[in-house]
């Protein structure tokens, strides 16, 4: 692609807001979750921050300080929970051998409400969690990665009331998903808001080497599990690598979009995506997202108006020069724009690695990513917005933490009102991880306020 290593910012006429670039993570994962990266002082990429205006960047809160401890706090994943206008911040909590999951709610207005744990297991990780929510139930689903052991890892779920309370009453345990031999992990999870119910997608890794993509549905009113025991085969092949699934609902067409990586060869990986009704009746031939010859990793997708938008990342393998890329599909499943997607953000020697996004209803889609300077230091969040039905970014990358510590893993969701709350993992304030969040605010509305909670 002729735009490919380009830095593009475009400047939108009459609006007061950038929009964010995107980042990439490396392809072919290390069979085990690796440990958290070591950490480095961040360098800003000059051809952005040089050239930013405070008229440019959309209203941002102060931040929210939503966990800090002794130890390091991994994969923070968020929910918007819309009858209460509060988010639910998942993530994992690392003492070497033993992982936990804990959860914070944080409402709409940065305040930090009540907090417990979802999965623990003495000597054992709970880990790579995922969360959405049912305003129907008014409670989410959690879903994360078991270790039970070096060649078993398994997926597990736990259905949570809305504040967390009545954790200890049956409906409320945590229950498997898929516990086959070999190793499930990496889940993602999205709701279905016609049929109140829940889809878990998630890669399947096994000891031939053969990696494929699955799903299963759970009824959101009693958490019954409705697939196969062994849950859908989404896409598999033999002998080849199909990895790192995440999945997204649209109610206007009731179909799902998942999406994923095909791994080709060890260093070129390829965006692939399949189209699934709502029962899982029917699931639609593979579809090549993004398919050319770059190395395309860590995909995403989130629902908009009668469409999707599937983010990843996009370089050359070995490098640290990765750039964000993003493409839509419309509800039904038919691919849109550019046959290798529109450019985000990114250079000729950076790495925009760890993407996410998210949509609400004042911008459009808010793109995150991690931006490291020569793909070792300088880990920072910035974001972009996309508008819905247009194959460009909207305006230019922002920064969301450009501070003077180590961020890393941006997650993001967005409520109804138009604020979007971006959630990391944060070397502030040094020596280990913690949780931050940052609301990105629609026009002129409140500034949370930063809370600090000590444990």
């Amino acid at each position: 692609m002729l735009i490919k290593r380009m830095l593009t910012i475009v400047m939108i006429a009459g609006i007061l807001l950038l929009a964010a670039e995107t980042s990439t993570t490396f392809a072919m994962p290390s069979v085990e979750e690796p440990d958290p990266s070591s950490k480095s002082e961040t360098v800003q990429p000059v051809s952005v921050e040089s050239g930013q205006s405070a008229m440019q960047v959309p209203p941002l809160s102060n931040f929210v300080n939503i966990w800090t401890d002794d130890v390091d706090n991994l994969e923070p994943a968020v929910a918007y929970n819309s009858r209460h206008n509060e988010y639910l911040v998942v993530w994992a909590n690392d003492r070497g051998a033993t992982r936990d999951i804990y959860a914070q709610r944080v409402t709409g207005d940065g305040t930090l409400k009540s907090w417990f744990s979802v999965a623990s297991d003495s000597n054992h990780w709970n880990y790579l969690p995922d969360v959405t929510y049912s305003p129907v139930q008014d409670e989410y689903l959690i879903v994360y990665t078991y270790r039970l052991n070096t060649d078993d890892y398994d997926i597990w779920a736990r259905r949570v009331k809305w504040n967390g309370a009545d954790l200890n009453l049956p409906q409320y345990q945590e229950f498997a998903i898929n516990t086959d031999s070999d190793k499930q992990w990496y889940p993602a999870v999205t709701y279905n808001s016609d049929n109140d119910e829940y889809v878990i997608v998630y890669e399947n890794y096994w000891a031939s080497g053969l990696r494929d993509i699955d799903a299963q549905r759970v009824r959101a009113s009693d958490g019954a599990v409705l697939g196969p025991p062994s849950g859908y085969n989404i896409a598999t092949y033999p002998n080849t690598v199909r990895r790192l699934p995440d999945v997204a609902y649209n109610t206007a067409s009731n179909y799902y979009l998942i999406a994923y990586v095909y791994q080709a060869s060890a260093t070129d990986g390829h965006i692939f995506g399949k189209i699934a009704s709502s029962n899982f009746g029917i699931i639609s031939s593979e579809m090549i997202i993004c398919g050319d010859s770059y190395d395309q990793n860590s995909p995403e997708v989130v629902t908009g108006p009668d469409e999707y938008l599937v983010v990843w990342e996009d370089g050359t393998w070995g490098t640290s020069d990765y750039d964000i890329y993003a493409r839509r599909v419309s509800g039904d499943g038919f691919l849109q724009g550019p046959d290798g997607g529109f450019f985000i953000s990114g250079t000729a020697t950076d790495a925009y690695i760890e993407p996410d996004v998210a949509y609400g209803n004042v911008y459009g889609y808010l793109v995150t990513w991690r931006y490291a300077s020569g793909g070792v230091s300088g880990d920072d969040i910035y974001g972009r917005f996309v508008k819905p039905g247009q194959d460009t970014s909207w305006g230019g990358e922002f920064a969301i933490d450009n501070y003077g510590d180590s961020q890393r893993s941006p997650a993001l969701a967005c409520g109804l009102r138009g604020d979007c709350l971006v959630v990391e993992r944060d070397s502030w304030p040094g020596g280990d991880y913690e949780i931050r969040g940052r609301f990105i605010l629609a026009q002129h509305v409140y500034l949370p306020i930063a809370v600090r909670n000590w444990h």
